[in-house]
This record gives structure tokens, sequence and C-alpha cells, in this order.
């Protein structure tokens, strides 16, 4: 069931108490921030792929009609980030946990994208580039690298095609950066003020800069708004999730009962030969040998 109204107003009066926000890990204050702070989005943007920022500023269309819900209880309208500029489609994807399928649900959208990119274009020689950016709240790839470009390559590292890429953000490496008091870039700071909840600390790290004071602005007038946080229902999508993980769990449970059982019969069989071998007068030495048995494990079977 979806949250109610009150509900979502009970969470917030908690969270006022605490001198806290709702943090733009959630689907729903992610894309908000992603649509209402044009200036971060753009300097996001640019730093993470090398568009020029005054091109997103100045030829950014919103491509999601989807974003915004009128009601807190409205179901059915879970959208994704997506927008293009000039020569550019951008898709970011915020995944708050690591599953099975994720990265074949992500590159299915992308595929989508591009499929109706190629329906819509005269040219194929005049598609734009599409870039879908995953930021990804969970250590990713276990890679050391805050950020990771995935391009189409050869086994030579030929390109295969320069009309779509991937980049990966590894949000717990930035954050880990953090906690430990060391100095962070702008585009560091950027992306780590979508984990903070703690009002005194967003406003520390956005002090004096544009762009992250206003996501730091649009964060508290979110959590402030317990209608607005509900922009959202990602009921469905959750659930797709919880069952990809359970199904992804069972899969494993599956496959160690397997080996399991494979390792159980393969010793059965082994202790089987060597009860005839000894049922023949074979020697125990030349019988451990042959089935690998130690000579303890043959004796108690005599």
């Amino acid at each position: 069931m979806p949250i109610t109204r009150k509900r979502f107003e009970e969470i917030v009066n908690e969270l006022r108490r605490k001198g806290e926000i709702v943090p733009a890990t959630y689907d729903c204050i992610f894309k908000a921030i992603m649509r209402n702070c044009p200036k971060y989005r753009a300097d996001l943007t640019s730093r993470l792929t090398g568009i020029p920022k005054k091109l997103i500023l100045n030829t950014y269309k919103e491509m999601n009609t989807e974003y915004v819900v009128d009601n807190v209880l409205e179901k059915g309208k879970v959208s994704d980030v997506l927008f293009e500029v000039k020569d550019y489609v951008l898709n970011y994807e915020f995944n708050n946990r690591k599953w099975d399928g994720l990265i074949e649900r992500n590159d299915a959208y992308l595929g989508k994208v591009k499929n109706d990119l190629i329906r819509r274009t005269k040219s194929y020689a005049s598609l734009p580039k599409v870039i879908q950016i995953n930021i990804n709240n969970f250590y990713c790839f276990l890679s050391k690298e805050n950020l990771l470009e995935f391009k189409s390559r050869d086994k030579y590292g030929i390109i295969e095609s320069n009309k779509w890429g991937k980049i990966y953000v590894n949000l717990k490496l930035i954050r880990e950066k953090y906690d430990r008091g060391l100095k962070l870039s702008k585009l560091e700071k950027e992306l780590l003020i979508l984990t903070l909840t703690k009002v005194d600390e967003i406003e520390k790290i956005a002090k004096g800069d544009e762009e992250l004071m206003e996501v730091a602005k649009e964060l508290k007038r979110l959590t402030n708004d317990a209608y607005t946080i509900g922009l959202y229902d990602e009921e469905e999508e959750r659930r797709r999730i919880e069952n990809s993980i359970k199904l992804t769990s069972k899969k494993q449970g599956i496959k160690q009962g397997i080996k399991q059982g494979i390792k159980q019969g393969a010793k059965e069989r082994e202790k089987s030969i060597a009860k005839s071998m000894l049922d023949k007068n074979m020697d125990i030495p030349l019988i451990s040998e042959l089935t690998g048995l130690s000579k303890n494990q043959i004796t108690m079977l005599m």
C-alpha cells in the first residue's frame, strides 16, 4: 500500500526534530532535484560528460513528461531522468542497491531510448549521442575509481560507435573519502550532497557554492512539504526489484545445494567402491590410492 499523507507528515515532523532532511537517495527526491535545480543539473552533467555547461543551460529540453504527479496518492507514474541538449540525450539512473538484473534493466531502457530516437530521426548520421549516467549508491564493479566509463570496444580497444556511452558513479567511495575528512573536488561534492541527511552538514558543504546551495534549498523545500515527498508512486518498481533480489537469493541457494549434493554424492560413491574393494580383500593403501579416501576412512568401512 502507498504511504498515506498523514504518515508523511509524521515522518517530516520527526526529521525536523532531528535536524535532518529526506536525502536524494530516495528516487522521487533525486528526480525532483534533477528537475528543479537547473544550475546544479548543468554543472554536474558537464563535469561528468564534458558537455559545455552553457550548452546544457541554453538548449535543455525535458523529454520525460511524467515527472510531476499532482497528488501524493496517485499511482503508476514512475519515470527516469531523461532530457536532451543540442546533439545529446542524457539519461540519469539512481541505483540504491545492487541486484541481479539491474544492469540489464538499465540497458533495456537505454536501448528503448535509442530505438525511439531512430524512429524520430531522418538520418542515422544525425542521431544525437545517448549517454546513460548510473549513480550507484553501492560499490560497483569492485573498482577503486569514483567514475567509470563504458563504451562498446573490440579486443584491441577500438570503439565501435561514439553514438552512445555509459558512465558509472561509485557514491560509496566518495562517501568514504568524506567520512575520512579528505579534500573533495567540486564534482565529488555535487555527488556527495545527494547522500547527506543532516541539515548542518548540507549547509556546510554548500556554503558559498551556487549550484550546491540550489540543491540544499530544494532538499529543505521537499522535506518541509510532506505532500511533495510522494511525487511518485514507486510501489510497482520496488516490488519488481524486491522480487529480483529474492530470485537471486533463491538461485544462489539452489546452486549451493546442487554443489553440496554433488560433493556428497561423490563421497558416497567413493565409499561404496572402497567397501567393494575391501570385500575383495584388496590392500587398504591401494584402496586409498584408487579412491582418494584416507586410510582411517577406509578402516571405518570394515
